[in-house]
């Protein structure tokens, strides 16, 4: 299991969080979702075997382009 966050700064609203979560919880392999509204992160604890492109995707097929992965 890996944990990866990915910062996204137009993350302003409940609808932002929503849109996110549930575009990032259907990649298969994604195991949970976290997305902090104050610090713009989104917390993904996934597979091994899924790429981070593929969770980059899915925030971007939310609405979210400014898509940075932390650390």
């Amino acid at each position: 299991m890996t944990t990866e966050q990915f910062q996204v700064p137009e993350i302003s609203c409940q609808h932002c969080v929503n849109a996110i979560t549930k575009e990032v919880a259907a990649v298969p392999g994604v195991q949970k979702v976290q997305v902090a509204l104050e610090s713009k992160l989104v917390t993904v604890e996934h597979a091994d075997t899924v790429p981070a492109a593929l969770i980059v995707a899915a925030i971007n097929e939310a609405g979210y382009e400014q898509v940075t992965q932390v650390g």
